[in-house]
């Protein structure tokens, strides 16, 4: 009878050990957590403009990218993989950033926005995907700063989806620190 016990609590403990790393591997949000954005100077990118030895290149990521990237697609937003490249001997500062389309102006979208619209779904992982969905875009998202001499900065920018039609433009806005001088970058791109 023990014999019988030890048996059928062998069997359940080598099944559940056999489908524990299967349902980790089929969890995309998990997943996500270690993918990162390919790195390219800005120079390889698709649609890119240069000026003053500082490159800007942007690309729309496609539905399969946003789901490696980022656990889920993104639905309601156009997704961009933005990089920066400062190729001179001065810091530069990524001050804005922006799309226009159709004559209007539309403005990155908040990240906390992000969140709340690509629902990672609920039930006993809720919490555990939001919370990794959180630190992906946060980490991953292109932020406003200093850019190095020599160095490529590069990120997501989430866009509303309906603000914006096939083709559009990226406006983003350099300041030189060494003096109060802009540079401003256009660059023309069309989504998937």
């Amino acid at each position: 009878m023990i014999k019988r016990i030890a048996i059928l609590f062998l069997a359940a403990a080598t099944s559940w050990v056999a489908a524990t790393p299967m349902a980790a591997a089929d969890d995309k949000f998990l997943e996500s957590m270690s993918q990162q954005l390919r790195f390219r100077e800005a120079q390889s990118y698709k649609y890119k403009a240069s000026q003053r030895d500082i490159s800007v290149g942007v690309e729309v990521f496609g539905k399969k990218v946003q789901r490696r990237i980022i656990g889920n697609r993104t639905g309601s937003f156009v997704t961009l993989d933005v990089a920066i490249t400062n190729d001179t001997q001065i810091r530069v500062h990524l001050n804005d950033i922006y799309v226009t389309s159709g004559g209007k102006i539309v403005r990155q979208e908040d990240l906390h926005e992000v969140v709340r619209k690509i629902d990672p779904g609920g039930g006993g992982k809720g919490n555990l995907h939001m919370s990794i969905l959180r630190m992906n875009l946060f980490g991953k998202s292109l932020q406003n700063g200093v850019i190095e001499p020599g160095e490529t900065v590069q990120g997501i920018v989430f866009i509303r989806k309906k603000h914006i039609g096939k083709k559009a433009e990226l406006h983003v806005r350099i300041q030189n620190l060494k003096r109060l001088a802009y540079l401003e970058y256009k660059i023309p791109f069309s989504q998937k």
